[in-house]
């Protein structure tokens, strides 16, 4: 196929988008036929498979896509039309079959029907669902065609990975530089820093019981009063935990004079389409929903999020957060209301996210949760794909029955039957956000929660006066500094103002640190101390530091830099090289790592034989973590 003349006819596609396409045609090409795409959510995801339709259907061939939600269909089509001027079929209940190239496809009629139309492309939309046994039985249908998935998160919360549907994965630009180059919006996040004693599943999502049990965490009344302090008069999303609860929070804001309406999977289609028109035209100013906005729902001019269900998935959190990302004319930035501590245990949308088809153990404390007893990887099986005998248990003189399934990351299969003691003890488990009375405070983009632990910690401890409190604090926030390396000093500023210390504890910290440098005795002591702490950082201790004090630093840098350059001579380097062979142990590693300088004995690993070069770079990596922690 000519793919570079047929798509720029047909579309304009962005670097990022066209680099995509390319990707995939290259690795159909190399006989790769399933194909699983990652772009962020906003990035274009239905542009690029568009793009890739009109190749197909400018040959003859026909196209299937497939979405699991009404507004997914709809929304495919009307892209697939502009892109490609073929209008599409849609097979979906209420919908008159036509004979297009193209045909989109509700994935549940599909299952229903049990009938597939001609299709060379198989195209599945929101491909982190594709584990499904309804894709499966579609995927069955088609051995022949290639498949392409598209999704902003490729992972799934059950144990089941992706890499038994699809061959090979590509993933494109980051959220933040979608962010830098304009083509998704930047956010404010706002969050509290109270915790509640409800249980938060480790690797799984809340059931919908357990959902049920933290609703009163996120009382509409204050949903409503963090809204008005921080989105106020801003078109708005609203996440809750459930139907009720999304429809008390629409009563309570209409209550105050806000217009605001719900939405649930329940709500009529005529009834769904009148209330997100509303919304989209501005009629409506909020809207409050239960599982419904995550996937499919386009309004670019929305300008507020308020997530007031808390969440283990980072799938659905990046989804929710995904809905007001993209760029309008006038919207300088979206805010993130997040009534939960979603975004200190998920993370930020502009984190960078290493995605892999490899499946992840889910939580072993999940209701059906399985560990297989083979590689032990814990799963919840899909109840499509497993498979019973009954047997009689002549001890008990019972009938049973036996289970079995294959494990998505061995293979293998297991057996297993039920009993009344089967349970694993749920303990240890983090805690959530309670929303009721919560200090909300702004967290900058700048700022890295993951790096927060110890302050969050520190904070939910008690005291018995406000004297021990702040000494506590003073030295959590210095000790916290000086071990982490990496962090900023917004960070520091950041946690200083979050447990409320004065201006002092910043400068105790920063003179904590120059004290350290101060003190070196070897220049390779002040890199250990330094080279991995931020420029600003660096800068803030140098300018601490008095001119004789800089002078003797700069002097011990050079003398460091003279003995290097005879430390890394080839003749010394051989000579280390020939000593690092004769090692048998870390213990006589540790011998060499103490006599030489360090960047000698890194240097000379490439000189050792490569049948020992494995062994000794992994004891020197020890050895570099056990200098730098």
């Amino acid at each position: 196929m000519n793919k570079e003349r047929h798509t720029k006819e047909m579309l304009i596609l962005r670097d990022y988008q066209q680099d995509l396409v390319s990707k995939t045609f290259t690795a159909w090409s190399c006989g790769i036929r399933k194909v699983l795409l990652q772009l962020s959510t906003g990035g274009g995801k239905t542009i690029i498979f568009a793009a890739i339709t009109s190749e197909f259907i400018a040959q003859g061939e026909g196209v299937l896509v497939v979405a699991h939600r009404e507004e997914l269909i709809l929304q495919a089509s009307e892209k697939l039309t502009a892109a490609t001027r073929v209008e599409p079929g849609i097979i979906k209940a209420g919908y008159k079959p036509t004979d297009s190239l193209i045909q989109v496809a509700s994935i549940q009629t599909l299952f229903r029907r049990q009938t597939y139309p001609i299709a060379k492309l198989v195209i599945i939309d929101e491909a982190h669902h594709s584990s499904a046994n309804s894709y499966r039985k579609l995927l069955d249908a088609y051995p022949d065609a290639l498949i392409l998935g598209l999704t902003a998160t490729p992972r799934r919360e059950d144990g089941y990975g992706l890499r038994d549907i699809f061959d090979h994965l590509i993933c494109s630009i980051k959220t933040k530089e979608l962010m830098a180059l304009g083509y998704l919006t930047d956010y404010k996040l706002i969050a509290g820093f109270k915790y509640s004693k409800h249980k938060v599943p480790k690797k799984r999502d809340f059931t919908r019981k357990e959902l049920e049990e933290v609703a009163s965490d996120y009382k509409p009344s204050e949903v409503l009063k963090q809204w008005k302090k921080f989105c106020t008069g801003q078109k708005t999303i609203i996440f809750a935990v459930n139907v009720k609860h999304s429809q008390d929070i629409a009563a309570i804001f209409r209550a105050d004079g806000i217009t605001c309406e719900h939405l649930d999977g329940d709500t009529p289609h005529s009834e769904r389409k009148s209330i997100l028109d509303r919304f989209r035209n501005g009629q409506t100013q909020v809207i409050s929903n239960c599982a419904i906005l995550t996937e499919g729902f386009d309004c670019p001019d929305s300008l507020a999020a308020v997530i007031a269900r808390p969440t283990s998935s980072v799938t659905l959190w990046l989804q929710m957060i995904g809905r007001i990302l993209r760029p309008a004319p006038l919207k300088e930035y979206a805010t993130v209301l997040d009534m939960t501590d979603n975004w200190f245990r998920l993370g930020r949308p502009c984190d960078n996210r290493e995605w892999s088809l490899e499946p992840i153990s889910c939580d072993p404390d999940s209701f059906g949760a399985r560990c297989c007893p083979h590689c032990h990887h814990v799963f919840k099986p899909m109840p499509a794909l497993i498979r019973t005998k009954e047997y009689f248990n002549s001890t008990f003189l019972e009938f049973v029955t036996q289970y079995e399934a294959d494990c998505p990351n061995c293979g293998e299969s297991f057996k297993w039957i039920l009993s009344e003691d089967s349970g694993i003890e749920n303990s240890g488990v983090p805690v959530i956000v309670s929303s009721n009375e919560i200090e909300f405070k702004e967290v900058p983009a700048e700022v890295r929660p993951v790096l927060l632990l110890p302050i969050i910690e520190a904070k939910k401890r008690k005291f018995r006066s406000q004297e021990k409190k702040l000494l506590f604090y003073n030295d959590t926030i210095k000790n916290w500094f000086l071990n982490c390396q990496e962090l900023t000093l917004s960070e520091l500023i950041y946690a200083i103002q979050l447990l409320e210390c004065s201006e002092w504890a910043f400068e105790y910290s920063i003179k904590c640190l120059v004290s350290r440098v101060r003190n070196a005795i070897e220049w390779e002591n002040v890199t250990r101390i330094m080279s991995r702490r931020p420029d600003n950082v660096k800068k803030v201790i140098w300018s601490n530091l008095s001119g004789l004090e800089k002078d003797r630093l700069n002097q011990m840098k050079a003398q460091y830099e003279n003995e290097m350059k005879e430390w890394l001579t080839e003749e010394n380097l051989v000579a280390i090289a020939g000593d690092l062979e004769i090692c048998e142990d870390i213990e006589m590693i540790s011998d060499l790592w103490e006599i030489y300088k360090k960047p000698a004995i890194k240097a000379a690993i490439d000189l050792v034989s490569n049948d020992r070069r494995g062994q000794i770079t992994q004891w020197i990596t020890q050895l570099d973590t056990v200098t730098y922690s």
